[in-house]
Order: C-alpha cells, then structure tokens, then sequence
C-alpha cells in the first residue's frame, strides 16, 4: 500500500441517490478544479451524475494525488450508488488509511469480509493493516483464516513472519520466510528477511538468501548491503568493498550504502576515501547526523583545518539522535 498535485475541489450532487454532505462525502454547491483529468471526469459526471465507476475513476485521480479527503468522498458516493462492488470499498480503505485513518479503513475492509469471506486479496490487504498499525493477534488471526482456505499461501506465511518479526519472535518469524520462499520461489522480500536473520545469528547460510535476492533482482540494495555487511563485520574487507562499491553503482543517491562504506575504509585504514564517502553522504542528505560525525573524524585523522571539523562535529551534535559522542568530541577539541 504506496501520490503531487494540489487541487481544488468540491463535488458535484448525484441525482436520484444523493448522499449526505459530510466531510467523508463529496459536497453539492461547487465545482471541481484541479487536473485536466479531474476536469474531464467532472464534465462526464455532470451529463452522468449516478454512474458510480465515474466516481470511483475520479476518486482514484484524486487519491493519485493525496487529496485523500476528496477520495473518500467519491469512493463513498460510488458505494452508495453501487454496493455490491467490493473493489470500490478496497479503494476506500486505501484512501483512510493513507490520510491516517486507520479505523475506518478496517472497518471498509471488514465490510467486504463480511459480504464476502472468501477473498484473499481483501485479507491480506486487512493482515497488512493490522500489522501496520501494530495489532498483531488480529493480523495473525486474519492469516490464519486465509490458510484455512489456502494452507500454504505464501503471502499469507510473509505477513505472518513480519508480525513474528515485530513480536520479538524470531524463531517463528523465520519458520514462516522458510514457508514463504519453499512456496514463492522469487520472493525477495522473504529471502532479504531470511538473509538478515541468519547473519544475525552468524549463520553463513545468511549468504545463501541474499544470493536468491541477487537472483531475482541484481541491482536489489538491500540484498547487496546485506551482503556486504556480513563481510564488513567478520573482517573480510575486500569482499565487504566489492558488493559496497556493486551496490553503490546501482544506488549512487543512497547516503546509507556511502556511510556504510565509509566506515569500512576507516577500519581499512584509507582516510581520505573514508573522508571522501562520509562527503558523499552529507552532501546527498544534509540532514545525515552521523555522516557529520564521521566526516569530522576522519577530517581529524587526516589533519583538516580544526574549524572545518568542528563544524562538522557541530552538526553532528544536532542533527544525531545521540550526540553525546559529538559533544565529546567537540569537548576534546576545545569547541562549544
């Protein structure tokens, strides 16, 4: 579940049906403005005012650019004209949730469940919810009655996982990515999470998963950090620096893969690179405390003008949620 454009907007009445006006509804005294194809929508639902699938397309316009509220309107105005299609009330429970309602989005979704127990989509959509939102016995119980249906649904097993994960339960988390990969095949998200989980516990079979990643998408930066970081941390440097270096050319605009990298050429002993990627970072996020922090470092290893590292330091100190190393630092150097 994953929209710029401002717009000005009131709805228009719907003939022979018209709900009320509220804040959940569109409203019936003015005209829609916005986007040519909101404006074209709105002529059509002027000549067709109780056609719902105009609602619904004009809803899925505004959702596309997070006029939520706006979206909640036509997609209720297209249930009210038409109830028995379920997918308006998935477009709904989207709409909530992204403007941060997250109740009436469940409670859309259990609207479809209760008509119709039977759709996956619609539970899986609901457990996704849930988990999000942190209600992680709902969630599991809303996988459990998708495995009833269908035992070894692979989707089902992930989100079961995730709850796992989220509990604290990593032995049950990663039973469930197993289920989800002897399933799916190519499913990467399973086979990253499997892969962070056995590094965690220094299993090499960690390597394994992110090789299944890579499999599936080369490029893919959580697969490549991860690889790089179970080298990184067991002292293999150049093995750590190969798949930075791999995922830094598909990811050029990631600070993260930059600091990462940073930190293994400081360990490595190569300053200036070091000093060169922590660089790299600030100056793609500059609100990147830690990347301040180790600029600063690395500008003292390599005897950069003190202010040029205090400022760093500085920045550090405000911007990290910890900053009582940069304000050691800033301590030793003299600095307030």
């Amino acid at each position: 579940m994953k929209f710029q454009t401002i717009l000005i907007f009131i709805l228009l009445s719907i003939i022979g049906c018209k709900p009320n006006n509220t804040a959940d509804q569109p409203s019936d005294d003015l005209k829609v403005q916005g986007t040519p194809e909101i404006a074209k929508v709105s002529e059509q639902l002027e000549k067709d005012p109780a056609n719902p699938q105009l609602y619904a397309l004009r809803g899925q316009l505004f959702y596309d650019g997070q006029e939520y509220q706006a979206a909640i309107g036509d997609f209720n105005a297209a249930i009210q004209l038409d109830s028995t299609n379920l997918d308006y009330y998935h477009l709904l429970a989207d709409a909530y949730f992204d403007s941060n309602q997250s109740q009436p989005a469940l409670d859309a979704l259990q609207k479809v469940v209760d008509k119709d127990s039977t759709r996956l989509n619609t539970l899986l959509k609901m457990s996704e919810m849930q988990m999000i939102l942190k209600q992680h016995e709902a969630s599991l119980s809303t996988t459990d009655l998708i495995l009833q249906q269908r035992p070894r649904h692979p989707e089902a097993f992930y989100l079961a996982g995730l709850n796992f994960e989220q509990m604290g339960d990593t032995a049950r988390a990663v039973l469930a990515f197993q289920t989800t990969v002897e399933e799916n095949a190519d499913h990467i998200n399973a086979y990253r999470k499997l892969g962070y989980h056995f590094d965690h516990l220094d299993k090499k079979i960690a390597l394994k998963y992110f090789d299944n990643a890579l499999r599936i998408d080369s490029t893919d930066m959580d697969a490549l950090i991860g690889k790089a970081w179970y080298y990184h941390q067991r002292n293999k440097f150049p093995l750590a620096k190969k798949f930075y270096e791999k995922a830094t050319q598909f990811h050029p605009y990631n600070p993260r893969l930059h600091l990462n990298n940073g930190i293994l050429h400081l360990e490595m002993k190569d300053n200036e690179t070091a000093y060169k990627k922590f660089d790299l970072a600030v100056n793609i996020d500059a609100g990147y405390g830690v990347a301040y922090f180790y600029r600063a470092m690395s500008g003292e290893f390599l005897k950069k003008e003190v202010n040029e590292v205090v400022n760093d330091y500085r920045q550090a100190a405000v911007l990290m949620n910890d900053p009582s190393r940069a304000a050691e630092a800033l301590e030793r150097l003299g600095a307030q």
